[in-house]
């Protein structure tokens, strides 16, 4: 905390004006977009949290590079932002934790709001451009948008420590999740809250169909049958009777007991109820829907079908966010005009069976679509030596040269046809 509030200090000083460090001037009023993280009883669920850190773990494995962006060609950049995020984001953080956290505090809080430290430098032609130094996840306990004096959006972070900073809306970058009819911030409800009430039901439920199953477990270990001995003994008597019978009962492991009373055995017919699988199936299934994960992701066997249904609900959505808002933040309207962005790579092909990389590796040495190297990638080999080189089969040809070979071809005709009517 200590180190992101001096960076937070670092940034107010730069753009304090008047009494913008400690107050909004104007702060919305009636639908006001403020964001709290409410609900916490859901996180307590085990259910809830394997479904979020599935996909977090999934949303780790994003490669996150700087491109130039063209019709036609994407050109990857090694930049600073390019640099950060092939390792470390920043001094605390690997980029998979970086990632991570992001999506963490996304799907918990249905806000992630990310601070980007940077320096304004000059090169030579005296024109200036940002140096990005490190990338911060923030956890806020709750946020408010609001305005400054000169109109200028405003975002106020409220601390763990009683504390609050008020930061130019434009100096952050703002991931959602869940959205309501709230345009400013995420969380599912109007008011940018989170809207959790249907999967607390659905969670109660999960939980009472959990705490009957032990409790169903020990009524069977309870007594199941009288036993009524016949003799007739005195009082003292009847008490070391007992007390040996209680000592037999303890020490009976197979769940027989040998006794040499005269005594009858009346079992007691008892029903217990008992949880159908489809109904404990539906409840999971209400809880993961939420989410967009199905049972066979979250359990880990699953098919490239299925993998596939799974980035689209949830790692798609991180990234098309993702890229969009880092891509305004972090880029002038100019170089956004000239193609810069920030793209998030994601390799689905690791997800594939054999058979669908075979598939794949004949298409991609027939039509040049990868390298040697890449392909070897593939099937987890390391790269080799001569291995930056793409292979294409003579079946195929540039479309220019089809093009040309088409014209001449038809120039040809046209000829032939001219010769034999003379």
């Amino acid at each position: 905390m200590v180190l992101i509030k001096s960076f937070l200090e670092n940034v107010m000083n730069r753009f304090r004006k008047n009494k913008e460090r400690h107050i909004l001037a104007e702060v919305l009023t009636d639908s006001r977009a403020v964001f709290s993280s409410f609900g916490k009883n859901v996180y307590l669920s085990d259910l809830v949290n394997n479904c979020i850190d599935r996909i977090a773990v999934e949303i780790s494995k994003i490669e996150v590079v700087s491109v130039i962006e063209k019709e036609g060609s994407i050109t990857k950049l090694n930049d600073d932002i390019s640099r950060l995020f092939r390792f470390q984001p920043n001094e605390l953080q690997p980029a998979k934790d970086f990632l991570s956290c992001c999506e963490w505090l996304r799907r918990k809080n249905m806000n992630c709001f990310i601070y980007p430290e940077w320096e304004t430098v000059q090169n030579k032609q005296g024109k200036t451009f940002r140096k990005y130094k490190a990338f911060y996840s923030l956890n806020p306990i709750s946020a408010e948008l609001g305005h400054f004096e000169d109109g200028r959006w405003a975002i106020k972070f409220f601390w763990r420590d009683g504390s609050y900073d008020v930061l130019p809306y434009d100096a952050i970058i703002h991931l959602r999740w869940r959205r309501g009819t709230s345009t400013l911030m995420g969380g599912g409800d109007d008011y940018g809250h989170a809207d959790e009430r249907d999967i607390l039901k659905s969670l109660e439920i999960h939980d009472k169909m959990l705490q009957a199953m032990p409790k169903m477990l020990e009524a069977g270990m309870n007594f199941n049958g009288i036993l009524k001995i016949k003799s007739l003994q005195a009082g003292k008597m009847q008490e070391n009777t007992l007390e040996e019978f209680e000592n037999r009962f303890k020490q009976s492991e197979l769940g027989i007991l040998a006794t040499d009373l005269a005594a009858d055995f009346q079992p007691l017919d008892r029903k217990f109820p008992q949880i159908p699988e489809t109904v404990m199936k539906f409840v999971k299934d209400i809880i993961r829907e939420r989410y967009g994960i199905s049972d066979a992701i979250l359990s880990g066997d699953y098919t490239s079908d299925q993998h596939s249904a799974f980035y689209q609900s949830c790692i798609e959505d991180f990234i098309v966010e993702f890229e969009q808002a880092f891509s305004k933040r972090l880029f002038t309207d100019r170089e956004r005009d000239v193609g810069h962005r920030v793209k998030g790579y994601y390799s689905k092909v690791a997800y594939y069976s054999t058979k669908e990389k075979m598939e794949l590796a004949k298409l991609a040495t027939e039509t040049g679509l990868i390298t040697l190297n890449q392909l070897a990638e593939i099937f987890g080999y390391p790269p080799f030596a001569g291995g930056d080189r793409r292979i294409q089969s003579l079946n195929y040809a540039n479309t220019e040269i089809v093009d040309q070979y088409q014209i001449k071809n038809a120039q040809s005709r046209k000829e032939n046809t001219s010769d034999g009517k003379e």
